[in-house]
């Protein structure tokens, strides 16, 4: 028994010293380091440093973690009343925007419970779906109900509608419209996807005539943000086509099938393109001009003036003249896809009325 007890004792003393060596980096165990901790996440949201979030993501902080409620960093984020700019951050990380907790709520069904109406309408304006219920039942509409600062606001109406409509993952809504007052064009043919033969291709937007979307649309009409974002271009020193180059390029259309992609850009006119969050762009063509501080890195909140309608890249314009003038308005999602695309104009219309609220659809259509 006592050489037992020696033996143990011994292998004890081994232990301890191993240990301490491999601490120190001593011997046998010298070079060898301990991987070190990983960022605390949840931290770095509550910290007030703007930067401490994209610190502790570059750190390797676990984007997937769950916090001791079974809240991921996005639910933190919108807990701890964090700017929209870490809600940005955390998304382009790859949070994803419909995990839920325990009890089924989202981040947009804690937004509107007790967070803020610039946080619910920057999570639905990065694709967040309101039809989501907890599992008493309620959506995030029902849990606005109990806050006064989303009940109140014009989000509301909106998460309302939503609730009550189907809704298509992968795209944005709480969005408006780039005109003021107007709505989605009654005719099929300003859609996305229609035919466009005169240049080989099809058209990738919405246009807003003069006479089909409930408002008068001339020149010089201004043209909103429809979503907070950041301006990523900005075609200020933008030169029109003449007669000779407008007619090159449907030339060169006209020699494919398809409508080349610098073609396009070049028949678009000048343009304004926005990053919103949950990386949809929305681009602008046709312009007149750009607004007065409108530049690539501009921040632009949704409702701002950003440009007038025109008529550029057009055959009305490349002969000099400002007939057809109006605002064609795209949104895209990761640069590949642009709303509407393979869609039938029915479901074009539905689309838009998540999108742009359903005020956006034409009293009528063709």
């Amino acid at each position: 028994m006592a050489g037992m007890r020696i033996v143990v004792a011994l292998l004890v003393v081994l232990l301890l010293v191993a240990g301490g060596l491999w601490a120190l980096g001593l011997p046998p165990f010298k070079g060898r380091t301990r991987e070190p901790a990983k960022p605390d996440l949840f931290a770095a949201i509550a910290s007030p440093d703007p930067g401490a979030v994209t610190a502790a993501l570059e750190g390797g902080a676990d984007m997937h973690a769950r916090d001791l409620s079974g809240y991921t960093a996005l639910m933190v984020a919108v807990r701890e009343s964090a700017p929209t700019t870490v809600l940005d951050t955390l998304l382009a990380a790859g949070a994803a925007l419909d995990d839920v907790t325990e009890n089924g709520s989202s981040a947009l069904m804690l937004a509107a419970a007790a967070g803020t109406p610039a946080q619910v309408i920057h999570l639905m304006n990065a694709g967040a779906d309101p039809t989501l219920r907890d599992t008493e039942g309620r959506n995030a509409a029902d849990l606005a109900r109990q806050n006064a600062a989303v009940r109140t606001s014009g989000v509301f109406p909106r998460l309302q509608e939503l609730g009550a409509r189907p809704f298509v993952r992968g795209w944005p809504s709480g969005y408006v419209v780039p005109v003021e007052h107007a709505t989605i064009s009654s005719r099929r043919s300003h859609l996305p996807g229609a035919l466009r033969a005169y240049r080989n291709g099809y058209h990738e937007g919405f246009d807003f005539y003069n006479g089909t979307v409930s408002v008068s649309i001339g020149y010089g009409t201004p043209i909103v943000a429809v979503a907070d974002g950041v301006v990523i271009r900005a075609d200020k020193d933008y030169v029109e086509n003449s007669q000779a180059e407008y007619d090159a390029l449907i030339a060169e259309a006209l020699r494919g099938l398809d409508t080349p992609p610098e073609v396009l850009d070049r028949l678009r006119g000048r343009q304004v393109w926005i990053h919103h969050a949950g990386g949809f762009v929305t681009r602008y063509a046709h312009l007149a001009a750009v607004a007065e501080g409108v530049a690539v890195g501009s921040v632009v909140r949704q409702g701002d003036v950003i440009a007038t309608t025109g008529n550029s890249g057009t055959a009305e314009a490349a002969q000099g003249t400002q007939d057809d003038p109006h605002p064609h308005v795209e949104v895209w999602r990761d640069e590949t896809t642009f709303l509407g695309a393979a869609l039938e104009p029915e479901e074009i219309w539905s689309l838009a009325a998540q999108v742009f609220g359903v005020a956006a659809l034409p009293p009528f259509h063709d």
